[in-house]
C-alpha cells in the first residue's frame, strides 16, 4: 500500500470515528429473531423437543448441555421424549454439538442420575458407535470420554457391552484407527478385571497387538502393556508380557522403542529383584547404550526417564553397574558440546543452529538431563558430590544453551537441599546463574531464592548467629552477625534484580523483588541496608509499573521490620513519609496509603497510631480528588486501630475529617464513597484496653504478639551495645568473650529463660526517662517542612547527624536541616509499652537429616511427575501465644499529668 492511499484512509478512518452514529453491525435481523423466538407458554420438554427438532445449532447445543438437569427435574418424560430426539440429533450434528454431548453424558454417568444398565442401554450405545466417526476429532472426543466412562462402569456392564466390541475392534481386518482405539480400551479394561478373566480374555488380542503389522498399533499398545501386567500380577508379567517388552524394545521404529522404555520405568515397582538384576538391568544398559551410539531419536526420552530409572533400579544395582550409570549421564550432559565452547564463545561467534533451537536434539537431550540432576545426587549421595558431580554440574549451569541454564535453575534449590552442610561448594554456580544474562534462567531461579539463600546461611561455616528467635514472628530467623559467605552473593543478587528491570518481564521484577523478603533471615542489617535499600526506594518512587512498586513496599516494611539498628529504622520511616505522604505527586500519596495497609498489617496498632496515623489523617485534605478518594477507602481499616479510652483524641480528629469530607466534599465519587465509608464504620466496633486476659481476642492476642516482637528487637539491640562498651573497656577479654557472646544469646532463646536485665528496657517505672527504649523505631520527633505548609516526623538532629552524608537511602542532611526537635512519647514520658515483658520461646528443632530426606522424597515425586508438598505451614509456638495470652497491655493513653499522650500541631 502506497502511503498517500494509506494516508487517506486514515483521514477517512478518523472521519469516521468523529461522527455519531448508531453501530448496526452483528444485530439480528427481524426473520432471524422469529426464528429464534419460542413460545414462552412452553414447558421445559417441550422446549427442549421443539428446539432439538427445528431450533438453531446453538440452541441445540443448549438444550444438550441442560439434559442432566432435564434428567434431574422430568426423568421419565426426558427419557422418553427428549433423549431419542437427542440420538437422532447426533447422527448428523457438527463438532460444537458432539463435543456438548460428549461432556453431557459423562456429567450423567458421574453424578449417578440414571442407573447404569439405562446407561449402557441409552447411552452407552451411542458412544460406541461415535468412536467410529469419520471426523478423527468428534471420534477421539468420544473414545476419551468412553474411557472416563468406563471407570464407573460395573464390571458386568464392560464384559457384556465393551469388551465383545472391543475385541472386534482389535481384529487384523479392521482399520488401523479400530485397533489403535482397541488398544486403549484393552488398557482401562484390564484394571476391571481378575488375573483368570484378562489372561482367557484380553492376553490374546493383547499379544497380537503388540506384534501388529503397523507400528503405531505396536507403541499403543506397548504403553497398555503397564496397566495389562499390574492387573495380571508378578508371575503371568514375567511369562507373558516381559517377553514382549523385550522384543519391542529392539524394535526397527524408534516410536516403538521409546513407548517400551516408558512402560519398562512404570514396571520396575511391579517386578522383583532377580526379574531386574536378571532382566530389566542388562537390557537398559544394552538400550542406553544403542541409543548414545547411534544418535538415536530416543536419546531425549532415554535422559527424560534416566533419573526415574536409576532410582528405580538403585537397590539392585552393585558398584560397578552404579559407576557405569553414572559415565553414562555424565556423556549424555555433554553431548553435543565441542571441547572449549561455553556460554561467552558461544555469544561471541553466534552459530547458525541457535535458529533452529527447537530441533536441537542435542541440547533438548542435555535439558532433560538437568532435570534430573537432582535425583542423580541422590543416585550416587551427597558425600560423593564433588568427586561424581561436581564437573558435570558446573558444565549444566554453563551450557551454552539457555534452556539447558534454565532447567538446572529449576532444580538448584533441591541440590542446594541434599547437599546440605557442603552447599557452599556450588556457591559459584548460583552467582553465575544470578549474573546470567537471560531472563529465562532467572525466571527458573526466582520461584526458590528463599530456599536456596536459607541453605547457603545455614552450610556456610563460617557464619556466627547472634540469636535464633522462633517466636518472633519469623520461624528460625537467623540473624547473622558476620556472613562472609552470603557476602559474596550480595553483588550477584544486585545483578539478577538490575537484569529484570532492563527486561520487559515486569512479572519477573515483581517476583524477584518480592523474593527479597527472605534477606533478613540471610544477611546483616548493614548489608540489606546499605545494598538493597536504595534499589527499592528508587522503584518506589520512579518505576511505572504499579505491581512492582506494590512489592517495593512491602519488601521496605519488611526490612523495617527486620532491621537491628535505632537510627537505620528512624531513617526509613522518615524516608517513607517524606517520598510519599509528602510527595509532589498525587500517586505518591495514593501509594502511601497502600504502605498504610502493609504496615497495620505487619506491625502492632501502636507502632501504626504512633508514626503514620496522622499523617494518613492529613490526606484527607489533599487537593486532588483520587486521593481523598482513597482516603474514603482506608477510613474502615483506620478506625480498628483505635482501641478506647486510651485513643479517644485519635477517634475524635478521625470523626472530625469525616465529617469535614461529608460536609464540604465537591466531588461526586469522593461523596458517594464517603457516605459508604460511613455506613462500614458504624457497623464497626471500636476495641477496648481491658484488665483482663479474659476480654482478648484474636485480633487482640495477634497485635499483642506483634508488640511483643517489637519489644524483644529493641531489648537484643540494647543488649549488643551494652557488650560492645564491654568489649570496648576491656579489649582483652574481647578475643576470649566473642564465642562466650554467641552461647549466651543461644541460650536467651533456646532455654526459654527470660532475658537479661536491662536499664532501659521495660522494667522501669512509667515515669523513668530513656530515649533509646521505645517501640520500633522509637519515639518520633516532628519535622516541619521547609516550606512551612506540613508537618512531619523525622529524626532528632543528633541522630541525623550521623546519617546524614552517608546515608545511601537519602539526603538525610537535608531532612534533619530543617527539623524542629520536639520529641514526642506515649504512655509516659519513656515512650515505653509499659507491662510487655519479652519471653523468647524455644526454637522448633529441625535436624539436616530429615530435611534432606524430605528433600530427597521431593526430587522423587517431582521425577514422576507429582505435585510436591509445599513447605509446612508456619505455626506460632503454644508458649508464644500463651504468654500473648496472659500479658497485660497496659500502655497509657495519657501522661503523668493526666494529659492525652498525642496533640498534632499544625504549622
Amino acid at each position: 500500500m502506497d502511503w498517500p492511499d494509506g494516508a487517506d484512509k486514515l483521514a477517512e478512518s478518523f472521519a469516521e470515528l468523529s461522527l455519531e452514529r448508531t453501530i448496526t453491525k452483528g444485530l439480528k435481523s427481524a426473520e432471524e429473531i422469529d426464528r429464534l423466538t419460542v413460545d414462552e407458554k412452553l414447558g421445559d420438554i417441550e422446549r427442549a423437543v421443539y428446539l432439538l427438532s427445528s431450533g438453531q445449532e446453538v440452541q441445540r447445543i443448549s438444550v444438550i448441555k441442560s439434559l442432566p438437569q432435564l434428567l434431574r427435574d422430568h426423568n421419565a418424560d426426558c427419557m422418553k421424549r427428549v433423549v431419542p430426539k437427542v440420538k437422532e440429533v447426533l447422527h448428523v450434528a457438527g463438532s460444537d454439538v458432539q463435543v456438548a454431548a460428549t461432556q453431557a453424558f459423562l456429567t450423567i454417568i458421574e453424578n449417578q442420575i440414571v442407573s447404569y444398565p439405562v446407561f449402557a442401554q441409552t447411552f452407552l450405545q451411542s458412544m460406541l458407535q461415535s468412536i467410529d466417526n469419520r471426523d478423527p476429532a468428534i471420534a477421539y472426543s468420544w473414545l476419551e470420554t468412553l474411557l472416563e466412562v468406563i471407570s464407573f462402569l460395573p464390571k458386568d456392564i464392560i464384559k457384556k457391552e465393551i469388551l465383545t466390541i472391543t475385541i472386534s475392534k482389535g481384529q487384523l481386518s479392521q482399520s488401523v484407527h479400530s485397533r489403535l482405539a482397541s488398544c486403549k480400551i484393552l488398557g482401562r479394561v484390564a484394571t476391571k478385571f481378575d488375573s483368570f478373566m484378562i489372561k482367557k480374555e484380553i492376553l490374546p488380542l493383547v499379544t497380537s497387538l503388540c506384534q501388529d503389522v503397523d507400528y503405531e498399533v505396536r507403541g499403543c499398545m506397548c504403553r497398555q502393556l503397564d496397566a495389562v501386567a499390574r492387573g495380571l500380577g508378578l508371575e503371568s508379567t514375567k511369562s507373558a508380557i516381559l517377553p514382549e517388552l523385550v522384543e519391542l524394545s529392539n524394535d526397527e521404529e524408534s516410536f516403538v522403542r521409546l513407548a517400551a522404555l516408558e512402560t519398562v520405568v512404570s514396571l520396575l515397582s511391579l517386578l522383583d529383584d532377580e526379574t531386574c538384576v536378571n532382566t530389566i538391568i542388562p537390557l537398559m544398559c544394552r538400550f542406553c547404550e544403542n541409543a548414545l551410539q547411534n544418535e538415536d531419536p530416543t536419546l531425549p526420552s532415554v535422559a527424560h526417564q534416566f533419573g526415574r530409572l536409576c532410582h528405580g533400579l538403585s537397590v539392585n544395582l552393585n558398584e560397578d553397574q552404579k559407576i557405569w550409570f553414572l559415565d553414562f549421564y555424565r556423556r549424555m550432559c555433554v553431548l553435543g558440546l565441542t571441547e572449549g565452547k561455553s556460554k561467552s564463545s558461544d555469544r561471541m561467534t553466534p552459530n547458525l543452529l541457535n535458529i533452529f533451537e527447537e530441533e536441537d536434539s542435542y541440547a533438548e537431550c542435555r535439558q532433560c538431563a538437568g532435570y534430573n540432576f537432582p535425583c542423580m545426587v541422590l543416585f550416587a549421595g551427597p558425600r560423593n558430590f564433588k568427586t561424581e558431580l561436581y564437573s558435570t554440574f558446573s558444565s549444566l549451569c554453563d551450557d551454552p544453551h539457555r534452556l539447558v541454564r534454565r532447567t538446572v535453575a529449576c532444580g538448584f534449590h533441591e541440590v542446594a537441599k541434599l547437599l546440605g552442610s557442603s552447599v557452599l561448594m556450588i556457591q559459584q554456580e548460583l552467582i553465575n546463574l544470578l549474573k546470567d544474562d537471560s531472563p529465562e534462567v532467572l525466571e527458573g531461579l526466582v520461584p526458590h531464592v528463599p530456599e536456596t539463600l536459607e541453605m547457603f546461611a545455614k552450610g556456610g561455616g563460617n557464619v556466627v548467629t547472634e540469636s535464633k528467635i522462633s517466636g518472633f514472628g519469623f520461624d528460625n530467623l537467623i540473624l547473622c552477625k558476620r556472613l562472609t559467605g552470603l557476602a559474596d552473593l550480595v553483588p550477584a543478587l544486585m545483578a539478577a534484580e538490575s537484569q529484570a528491570a532492563c527486561s520487559r518481564r515486569w512479572r519477573l521484577h515483581r517476583d524477584l523483588i518480592t523474593q527479597f523478603e527472605c534477606l533478613p533471615k540471610c544477611l546483616t542489617s548493614d548489608q540489606i541496608y546499605y545494598k538493597f535499600l536504595p534499589v527499592l526506594f528508587k522503584h518506589l518512587t520512579t518505576n511505572r509499573v504499579l505491581p512492582v512498586k506494590l512489592a517495593a513496599a512491602r519488601t521496605i516494611c519488611v526490612f523495617i521490620r527486620h532491621n537491628r539498628k535505632l537510627e537505620q529504622r528512624q531513617e526509613l520511616c522518615c524516608r517513607l513519609i517524606e517520598e510519599c505522604c509528602h510527595g509532589n505527586s498525587s500517586w505518591k500519596r495514593i501509594l502511601f496509603m497502600d504502605i498504610c495497609k502493609i504496615l497495620m498489617e505487619m506491625f502492632s496498632k501502636m507502632f501504626f497510631k504512633e508514626y503514620f496515623y496522622e499523617f494518613v489523617l492529613e490526606l484527607a485534605q489533599d487537593p486532588v480528588a483520587n486521593v481523598r478518594l482513597k482516603f474514603c477507602h482506608l477510613l474502615p481499616a483506620l478506625k480498628k486501630q483505635i482501641k478506647l479510652p486510651t485513643d479517644r483524641p485519635l477517634l475524635q480528629q478521625l470523626e472530625l475529617m469525616v465529617r469535614r469530607l461529608m460536609a464540604h466534599e465537591k466531588d461526586r465519587d469522593v461523596a458517594e464513597r464517603i457516605r459508604h465509608s460511613v455506613l462500614e464504620l458504624d457497623k464497626i466496633q471500636i476495641g477496648m484496653d481491658s484488665g483482663t486476659n479474659r476480654f482478648y481476642m484474636d485480633d487482640d492476642l495477634a497485635d499483642q504478639r506483634k508488640e511483643e516482637e517489637e519489644r524483644l528487637l529493641i531489648e537484643l539491640e540494647e543488649k549488643e551495645k551494652e557488650e560492645a562498651e564491654k568489649s570496648m573497656k576491656n579489649p582483652s577479654s574481647a578475643k576470649v568473650g566473642g564465642r562466650k557472646k554467641s552461647n549466651e544469646d543461644g541460650k536467651l532463646t533456646k532455654k526459654g529463660s527470660k532475658p537479661a536485665k536491662s536499664s532501659n528496657v521495660s522494667g522501669k517505672k512509667a515515669g523513668q526517662s530513656n530515649s533509646n527504649s521505645s517501640l520500633l523505631p522509637g519515639p518520633p520527633p516532628h519535622l516541619s517542612s521547609s516550606k512551612g505548609n506540613k508537618t512531619m516526623k523525622s529524626l532528632s538532629s543528633a541522630k541525623s547527624s550521623k546519617t546524614g552524608k552517608n546515608s545511601p537511602i537519602g539526603d538525610a542532611s537535608s531532612l534533619s536541616s530543617s527539623s524542629s526537635i520536639r520529641p514526642r512519647s506515649r504512655g509516659g514520658s519513656d515512650g515505653n509499652i509499659v507491662g510487655l515483658k519479652a519471653t523468647p520461646t524455644r526454637p522448633r528443632k529441625g535436624s539436616d537429616g530429615s530435611a534432606a530426606q524430605a528433600t530427597a522424597h521431593n526430587v522423587v515425586k517431582r521425577l514422576y511427575n507429582e505435585s510436591t508438598s509445599g513447605h509446612s505451614s508456619k505455626k506460632s509456638s503454644s508458649s508464644s501465644r500463651k504468654s500473648s495470652a496472659t500479658t497485660t497491655s497496659s500502655a497509657s493513653s495519657t501522661s503523668t499529668d493526666g494529659k492525652p499522650r498525642r496533640k498534632i500541631s499544625k504549622s
